[in-house]
């Protein structure tokens, strides 16, 4: 295990004067995979995101502890704060945010993967990951793909970004993140961040986890909510044409 599993780096130069943006990413954990947001997403924010080491196996207090040192080392007095999590890192965010939440002005959940523990052959998937081969890995990895995408709103060279992001993460650490979301209790979260105002934005056509239904829950548990729906939009919505997280926001 490394010292500092989680990391910042920043994608775009330093803009002090504006909101600090943090990405949360999802189980490649790279935080690679705003690139196509990037553009639109600077000029309203000060972005960073979170990268969590490829072979790491912290737990959850690990993690949102490192991550809330790294945010507060950023944050000046008076400056706004926005998260953004997606998939596995909705969830990431979602525990973050409960332990800065005075310091919050918005939380972002796109995807969330709070709603894996309703899909037990999914939630199983830890344990398959253990004992498959070294070898099998980048082809399972290779099937999951079209689970998270759309191959008609995705370009080729962003399918390939999104597949070398998920054969980055080492198999062991693949199936610890799928452990985490089992271990995830969205009901033990949200008191803690009931009061932030929060959106919640969901793939219509996401074939990997039922986005829909599980924002629905969410809304109607955070009062300070709202969604969007992506009526043509997949797992990994990100990476899709004609899709700007800034316009959303």
């Amino acid at each position: 295990m490394q010292l500092y599993p989680i990391s910042f780096f920043q994608p775009r130069p330093a803009q002090p004067h504006l909101p600090l943006f943090v990405f949360f990413p999802g189980m490649d954990g790279t935080g690679k995979l705003l690139y196509k947001q990037l553009d639109t997403l600077a000029a309203r924010f000060d972005i960073r995101c979170l990268a969590i080491a490829s072979n790491d196996l912290t737990d959850w207090a690990g993690l949102v502890d490192r991550s809330v040192q790294l945010i507060t080392t950023e944050l000046t007095e008076g400056r706004e704060l926005y998260f953004c999590g997606e998939s596995f890192g909705a969830c990431f965010a979602m525990q973050t945010a409960g332990q800065i939440a005075t310091k919050i002005s918005e939380l972002v959940l796109i995807n969330p993967a709070s709603s894996l523990v309703r899909l037990p052959w999914l939630s199983s998937g830890s344990a398959l990951t253990r004992i498959l081969p070294d070898v099998l890995y980048p082809i399972s990895a290779r099937i999951l793909v079209n689970f998270l995408i759309d191959p008609d709103r995705v370009a080729a060279t962003d399918r390939q970004c999104l597949l070398d992001a998920m054969l980055s993460v080492q198999p062991q650490s693949a199936a610890w993140r799928l452990d985490l979301l089992r271990q995830f209790n969205v009901h033990a979260i949200l008191p803690k961040i009931i009061d932030i105002p929060v959106s919640l934005i969901a793939g219509e056509l996401d074939r990997l986890l039922p986005s829909v239904p599980e924002v629905q829950i969410l809304e109607q548990l955070l009062p300070k909510s709202k969604t969007k729906f992506l009526p043509y939009s997949g797992h990994a919505c990100l990476l899709e044409k004609d899709i700007y997280l800034a316009d959303l926001l």
